[in-house]
């Protein structure tokens, strides 16, 4: 009897630590789920994010994975957040191990494409945190000779 309180205890301690690790964002059409899953330890340069688009069935449809491989940092998941009308889910992560402090990787999920975008791929080293108005996407860029914070607005669409 005491072997299978401590059984079911132990499940539910790791059921509620995995819990506290995962954030939750549901897209305001309230058909997908946006999840980001913490992975390895807090605070170190073993630890990421991994990123996990579910339909409300629990259907997953597209991952994303910012957790360590090969001895190198992984990245962790800062600010995310849906667009207003849902066709986009836009997420920043930095280095865990605190490498480049000043770069902020920022990413879009198209729902129409099911497919992440690397939007400093695109645009260059964002350095700065986003904001979100309608489908557009403020933020700032590494400029030319290193400058910060370059002013930068993208529209969302272009990944429809």
């Amino acid at each position: 009897m005491i072997r299978i309180a401590i059984a079911t205890l132990s499940t539910c301690i790791v059921v509620v630590m995995a819990s506290a690790q995962t954030k939750s964002y549901e897209s305001p059409n309230q058909k997908l789920r946006a999840l980001i899953i913490r992975v390895g330890p807090r605070h170190s340069e073993a630890s990421g994010s991994r990123i996990e688009i579910r339909a409300n069935s629990g259907t997953v449809w597209r991952r994303k994975s910012l957790a360590p491989v090969n001895r190198d940092p992984g990245q962790g998941v800062g600010h995310a957040e849906w667009t207003a009308d849902g066709r986009f889910f836009v997420f920043n992560a930095e280095w865990s191990g605190g490498h480049q402090p000043w770069h902020v990787f920022t990413y879009v999920y198209s729902v129409r494409r099911n497919r992440f975008f690397n939007l400093d791929a695109t645009v260059g080293a964002i350095t700065s945190d986003f904001t979100l108005r309608g489908d557009t996407l403020v933020t700032t860029r590494l400029g030319p000779e290193g400058r910060l914070d370059v002013p930068l607005t993208v529209r969302l669409s272009k990944w429809r």
